[in-house]
């Protein structure tokens, strides 16, 4: 994928730029780390379906057409450092949007032998959230005395919650479609790569900012193999402790 290779790239090159200073940095005078970020996660992803169902005599069919769009993301995480060059970190993100889906119907005609009617009708404000966890292996690398980057790697596992036009409810006798959203959760398991560079204002506080590529893929009951995560950017506070 043209963002992961973004992030394993941004990973090799901070590593050779800082390798041969690191050799020569005392070690760190703090031992725990903590990041709180503000950002984004881009990705946008289609989510259709197509179904059917027997109705009198003959067989009903609907279609949705719905995009999750990407969203603004809150990253919050923390770790320890067990050598001075390497540490272990967890972490935990959060992102939600809404959007549209357009549903498409055929409703056989309760009278008249194949005579369905079509129609297509919008249901706005459904909803997406991801929360996810993120364990990580974390390897510093002190450029000055300031500042450091990091490069991590882990298993992510990502909650999902999604509205999804999951059926079509029709009155009896009628040719009248009336969707029917419900949520449903699911939690995929995937893998995590980032880059942090920091910079530290005082001994215990600084600023910094992440790229992330944190993905899975998910089974709902009506879409199987559900993208989820993607490429993550943001910037924060830093904190040692």
């Amino acid at each position: 994928m043209p963002m992961t290779r973004t992030v394993v790239m941004a990973m090799l090159v901070a590593a050779a730029a800082a390798n041969a200073n690191a050799q020569t940095q005392p070690p760190p005078a703090n031992l725990g780390f903590v990041s709180i970020n503000f950002g984004g996660q881009p990705a946008s992803r289609d989510v259709n379906t197509n179904q059917s169902f027997p109705i009198y005599g003959e067989t009903a069919t609907f279609a949705t057409a719905q995009e999750n769009g990407g969203g603004a993301l809150f990253d919050i995480s923390g770790g320890y450092r067990i050598r001075p060059a390497f540490g272990a970190s967890i972490g935990f993100t959060s992102m939600s949007n809404t959007s549209d889906s357009t549903v498409n119907t055929s409703i056989p005609n309760p009278l008249i032998f194949d005579q369905p009617l079509a129609a297509s009708t919008t249901v706005s404000d459904l909803k997406h959230s991801e929360r996810a966890i993120h364990l990580s292996a974390v390897w510093f690398l002190p450029v000055t005395d300031k500042i450091d980057v990091a490069l991590s790697i882990g298993p992510s596992f990502i909650m999902v919650s999604q509205d999804l036009v999951t059926s079509i409810a029709v009155p009896a006798g009628t040719q009248t479609a009336n969707p029917i959203v419900s949520r449903e959760d699911e939690t995929g398991i995937g893998v995590n790569l980032g880059f942090d560079g920091t910079y530290l204002v005082t001994r215990n506080f600084g600023a910094g900012f992440f790229l992330r590529w944190a993905g899975a893929s998910v089974d709902l009951s009506t879409v199987d193999d559900l993208s989820v995560g993607g490429f993550q950017i943001g910037a924060g506070l830093r904190m040692r402790f």
